[in-house]
């Protein structure tokens, strides 16, 4: 009989330490996204779709869609990329010729007058849409996980170990809102 009690009292404690574990994990995985980015400064720059942002420096690299003065996007050039040094002074210059070809530039396509397909020249897998609601107010969205967002930032964790050109990236957090206007994150595991 003593036996019996003790396989009873094993499998609850596995299914204990199993809701254990899934809860802990489920905490980890909202949370720990969410304290990642803390003191981290947030930009505030005219015509902003996203920024990104990364693990290593508070240096920030914005992505604004490229108004011209009739109030119409660019077709040639749709998003115009800088960085901001907030590592210095918040200083906004524009990106290097290396960064635009290797990291942080962006491929477009038009689809229409108001809609552009766009990726980041890094991570090209990843598709982004380019596009203007009734106002023309023009915001970038993407599909990840099954999460529709319209974007407006991203964490890249980068490597340990690894800089320069040969930086190699864990992972990027994509944060933003769905189409109800939730606040939604989503985690791309870069292999």
């Amino acid at each position: 009989m003593a036996i019996g009690k003790n396989v009873w009292r094993t499998k609850k404690l596995k299914k204990y330490m199993r809701n254990y574990l899934l809860l802990l994990l489920y905490f980890s995985s909202v949370l720990f996204p969410l304290l990642a980015q803390e003191g981290y400064p947030k930009p505030n720059v005219k015509d902003l779709l996203f920024y990104i942002q990364h693990n290593r420096g508070k240096n920030t690299y914005l992505y604004q869609a490229n108004i011209d003065k009739q109030g119409k996007i660019d077709s040639n050039d749709p998003v115009k990329i800088s960085r901001q040094m907030f590592d210095n002074n918040a200083e906004i210059k524009s990106i290097t010729a290396i960064q635009r070809k290797f990291a942080y530039g962006i491929d477009s396509t038009p689809q229409s007058d108001k809609s552009y397909e766009l990726s980041l020249v890094s991570y090209p897998q990843q598709r982004l849409y380019l596009r203007s609601n009734a106002d023309d107010n023009y915001f970038v969205e993407t599909t990840l996980n099954g999460i529709k967002m319209k974007i407006n930032r991203l964490f890249i964790f980068q490597k340990e170990g690894t800089s320069g050109l040969n930086t190699k990236v864990d992972y990027i957090l994509f944060f933003g809102t769905d189409q109800k206007g939730k606040h939604v994150h989503s985690k791309l595991v870069i292999d």
